[in-house]
């Protein structure tokens, strides 16, 4: 059995680490304007939730035009309408 968590990202230029299973999978990313964050909601097997040691996971948000490093892989694109301004999320890897 799966089940999908809510995660917090707030819209910064700084590295961010939360705590999921490695095998955790992002499902999708939306920027929230009530809030200034974006939330990421991440699937995981059930039994993940409650008997596995979580690894710390960095994730970072980057603006259209800056310079994205080699280890980032992608995980969604959400949009500030208020501002017409792009959040792009990216996973850091080692």
């Amino acid at each position: 059995m799966k089940t999908i968590h809510k995660h917090r990202l707030k819209v910064v230029n700084e590295v961010q680490e939360l705590r999921l299973p490695e095998e955790g999978k992002v499902l999708r990313v939306d920027y929230i304007p009530q809030e200034a964050v974006i939330f990421m909601w991440v699937e995981v097997d059930a039994d993940t939730v409650i008997d596995t040691p979580k690894e710390v996971r960095t994730f970072k948000v980057f603006t259209t035009g800056s310079g994205i490093p080699n280890n980032a892989r992608y995980i969604g694109t959400t949009i500030d309408n208020m501002k017409g301004e792009a959040h792009h999320v990216y996973e850091l890897r080692d």
